[in-house]
């Protein structure tokens, strides 16, 4: 079944409007028209796709599953035209659409969407979770643009080293000692909370294990912006990398302190598709993602080309 573009546009306003209304005025069209449209696509659908509900029309489990779909579709189509014709980021209206954990989001986002508000104020930008499993897959059909993360991921994708980092112990107050790294015995008398794996730091226990240390795990949560309040309340260590940590004790009564064995290291990388990236929009938004972290402290400095 063939289905055409301006069908899937107006599919997708409407899903993210969730108003016919509202999606007419964004695609400048009758409201009669977008009806008719709609009425067009559940026919060839065999679908409601939406449903009136208390906060407007709410899609149907069948609309969510075709959202990704001619999301990425139509993205694709458009990238493909402009990558044949001068892209403008002055004039765009891009989606561009970053993959982040948590605590990228915390720590990059801002600096990211400056810089794009900056240099491309008609665009957008997506932050998606992270899905440690999907992100190749992704990256080679153009579901994102860029990821950003520590993980190694497999695949083809270009990885480019942007941010360098590394760990440290986390602690509420009363549990640190006055100064100085933590002794083995004062580490190992600890309970943690730890993130699990899928929220893109799964390797946290599995280079402190090569180190020669473990953690007793007392919480395991998947999301790292829930670490201060549970630590205070529950008198728990956390072992976070350096930038956040300092940033949470700016803001909660905790403290850091450095780790009973040599911390260990890891770098922040920037992966994109080798051939979906090599120019375009996608290779102009990689750039500004490099040079909007360039200035960042743990920065790893100009990369090449």
């Amino acid at each position: 079944m063939s289905m055409d573009l301006n069908l899937l546009r107006t599919f997708l306003e409407i899903y993210e409007a969730r108003s016919v209304t509202r999606a007419a005025q964004e695609l400048s069209l009758t409201q009669p028209t977008v009806s008719h449209t709609l009425a067009r696509l559940r026919t060839q659908l065999g679908d409601p796709l939406f449903v009136r509900g208390p906060g407007g029309l709410e899609p149907t489990a069948r609309a969510n599953e075709l959202f990704q779909v001619f999301r990425s579709a139509v993205d694709n189509i458009d990238a493909a035209v402009d990558s044949n014709s001068a892209f403008d980021p002055a004039t765009t209206r891009r989606t561009f659409r970053i993959c982040l954990s948590d605590i990228g989001e915390v720590i990059f986002l801002p600096r990211i969407m400056a810089r794009l508000a900056a240099l491309a104020p008609a665009a957008n930008l997506e932050s998606v979770p992270m899905a440690v499993d999907r992100i190749p897959h992704w990256l080679a059909h153009g579901q994102v643009d860029a990821v950003l993360t520590s993980l190694v991921l497999g695949g083809g994708a270009r990885r480019e080293g942007v941010i360098k980092d590394r760990y440290v112990c986390l602690l509420p107050h009363a549990l640190a000692p006055k100064r100085g790294k933590l002794t083995h015995a004062q580490f190992d008398a600890l309970g943690f909370v730890t993130i699990d794996p899928t929220a893109g730091h799964g390797q946290i226990e599995e280079r402190l294990g090569e180190s020669g240390i473990s953690l007793r795990t007392a919480l395991r949560v998947h999301h790292f912006s829930v670490l201060p309040s549970v630590q205070l309340e529950s008198s728990l260590a956390s072992v976070v990398p350096l930038e956040i940590a300092e940033r949470f004790c700016r803001q909660w009564p905790l403290v850091h302190r450095e780790l009973p064995v040599d911390s260990p290291a890891f770098s922040v990388d920037l992966y994109t598709d080798h051939k979906i990236a090599a120019g375009g929009p996608v290779l102009w938004f990689r750039e500004l993602v490099r040079d909007a972290l360039r200035e960042m402290p743990s920065a790893l400095g100009p990369a090449g080309p």
